[in-house]
């Protein structure tokens, strides 16, 4: 397999995680459900998409490594952050309908 078309199928992998999310958003209802949806595009597919472009012919080594800095931050922050909205929007409907703390 040529490094083209590695770059390729990770970049159009990215891209297919990132529109199904998409397009499965405006399906879903609640926040947590909302949550549950954009989950992967954070997971899966931001490191893809920067996996793909990283191998692309044009990239040079400083661009792979700001590409990486920020494959790593995404892949690390992204569903912990996902996490704690999640929680905090549990409580906040449980609040609101009067359910436990």
């Amino acid at each position: 397999m040529s490094l083209d078309l590695l770059a390729d199928a990770l970049t159009w992998a990215g891209v297919a995680v990132a529109v199904a999310a998409a397009l499965r958003l405006p399906l879903t209802r609640g926040a947590a459900a909302r949550l549950h949806a954009v989950a992967p595009v954070t997971a899966l597919a931001a490191p893809l998409l920067v996996a793909g472009v990283a191998l692309r012919p044009w990239s040079s080594w400083h661009d792979v490594a700001k590409l990486a800095a920020i494959a790593v931050l995404l892949t690390a922050t992204g569903p912990p952050a996902v996490i704690t909205a999640g929680q905090a929007a549990e409580r906040a409907t449980g609040r609101a309908a009067g359910g436990r703390e």
